[in-house]
C-alpha cells in the first residue's frame, strides 16, 4: 500500500513537471517563431503597407481594408510557412530520434508549437491596436468605424496561419507540401462571390465595396454578418490544433472529439454569417 502510494505521489509529480515545462517550451517556441525571417518579414511588410497606404490614396475604402484584412495577405501568409519551418526544423536536419529520448515528448513538443502561434497574433493585436491610435491621430477618413470583431479578423488569421503550419508540419513532412497548402487554401478562399457573401468563408475577405479608381469613395459593404465571421475564423484555429494534436498524442479520441466540435462551431458560424 506504501508502495502504491510512493508510486502516485511520484507519477503526480511527474506530470506537474510535465505541465510546468510546456509553458517553457511554448515560449521558447514563440521565440523562434516570431525571430524567423520569414515572420520578420510579414511585419515588414505590413509596415510598409501602411506606410504606403498612407502617402499614395488613404481613403474611406482602402483604409478600411488595410485595418480589417491587411494582416492575412502579408503576414498570415507568411506566418505559416515560418510555422511551418520551425515545427519540421528537428525532422529537416534528422534530429527526431534524437529528441524521441529527451524527458519531453513529442506530444509536448507539438502542443507547445501550437501555442507559440499565439506570439505572432499577440503582437498582431498589438500592431493592430497602434494602427487604430494612428487612425485617430491622423484623422483617417472611414466609411463606419470598423466592429472589434472586424479588427479581429487579421489577429485570428495570424493565428490559424501559425496553428495551421504546425498541423502541415506534422501531417504532410513532404518537401513542397506547404506550398500545396497554400495553393488549397487559395482557392478555398476564392470559395464565393462577394455580391452574395458566400466570400466570407474564406479568410480574406473584402467588407467595402470597391468601385472604379481612384477607390477611395464609400460605396457601402458587402453583406454578411461579420460579428459571426470572427468566430468561423476563431473555430477554424481550434479546428487547426486539434489536428496537429491529433497527430502526435495518444489521446486521439479527445482530439477527434475536439475537432469535431469545432468542426460544428465553424459550420454553425459560417452558416450564421451569410446573409
Amino acid at each position: 500500500m506504501i508502495v502504491e502510494l510512493l508510486e502516485s505521489h511520484e507519477d503526480h509529480e511527474d506530470l506537474e513537471d510535465k505541465v510546468s515545462a510546456l509553458p517553457v517550451l511554448a515560449l521558447t517556441e514563440a521565440r523562434r517563431l516570431l525571430r524567423h525571417p520569414l515572420t520578420l518579414l510579414g511585419f515588414a511588410l505590413f509596415a510598409l503597407s501602411v506606410v504606403t497606404e498612407v502617402g499614395d490614396y488613404w481613403g474611406p475604402r482602402p483604409a478600411f481594408s488595410l485595418i480589417t484584412n491587411g494582416m492575412v495577405l502579408w503576414l498570415g501568409v507568411l506566418v505559416f510557412f515560418a510555422a511551418e519551418l520551425v515545427a519540421s526544423a528537428s525532422r529537416r536536419a534528422g534530429g527526431d530520434e534524437l529528441l524521441g529520448v529527451l524527458p519531453t515528448s513529442r506530444t509536448r513538443r507539438t502542443a507547445a508549437s501550437c501555442l507559440a502561434a499565439l506570439g505572432p497574433f499577440l503582437v498582431a493585436c498589438l500592431v493592430q491596436a497602434m494602427l487604430c491610435a494612428g487612425y485617430a491621430v491622423w484623422e483617417v477618413p472611414l466609411e463606419r468605424p470598423p466592429t472589434i470583431f472586424e479588427l479581429a479578423s487579421g489577429p485570428l488569421c495570424v493565428l490559424g496561419a501559425g496553428v495551421l503550419g504546425v498541423a502541415s508540419a506534422r501531417w504532410l513532412p513532404w518537401r513542397g507540401s506547404s506550398m500545396l497548402v497554400m495553393v488549397a487554401l487559395i482557392l478555398y478562399n476564392n470559395i464565393g462571390d462577394e455580391a452574395t457573401g458566400r466570400h466570407l468563408l474564406g479568410f480574406y475577405a473584402e467588407l467595402p465595396i470597391w468601385g472604379q479608381w481612384p477607390y477611395r469613395a464609400a460605396k457601402g459593404f458587402h453583406p454578411g454578418n461579420t460579428d459571426w465571421h470572427a468566430v468561423y475564423l476563431l473555430a477554424l484555429c481550434l479546428g487547426a490544433g486539434a489536428l496537429a494534436m491529433l497527430r502526435d498524442s495518444p489521446r486521439r479520441w479527445f482530439w477527434l472529439g475536439a475537432g469535431a466540435l469545432t468542426l460544428v462551431l465553424a459550420v454553425v458560424a459560417g452558416w450564421a454569417q451569410l446573409p
